[in-house]
């Protein structure tokens, strides 16, 4: 490295450039983020997205919350299914 004490300007989106390696066999990636109000967690290894809810719910406030992420990816990643 020319300059080790370099910095850039703003920071680098290495999540980005994590998920896409992971994805792409070069080892495993996670992102924890919010997505309107809610923790999101994405993993590559997994065919799964996670979602909070209270330790306790309501049983028809989860249906609609489970209903809801089922909708949005499947309108994300295209399925007819």
């Amino acid at each position: 490295m020319d300059a080790p004490e370099y910095e850039p300007d703003e920071p680098p989106a290495i999540g980005d450039a994590a998920i896409l390696m992971a994805a792409d066999g070069y080892g495993r990636g996670k992102v924890v983020g919010i997505e309107n109000g809610d923790e999101v967690v994405i993993k590559t290894s997994d065919t799964q997205k996670s979602f909070l809810h209270d330790k306790e719910p309501i049983p028809e406030e989860l249906a609609v919350k489970a209903k809801s992420q089922f909708e949005k990816i499947s309108k994300e990643r295209d399925m007819k299914h």
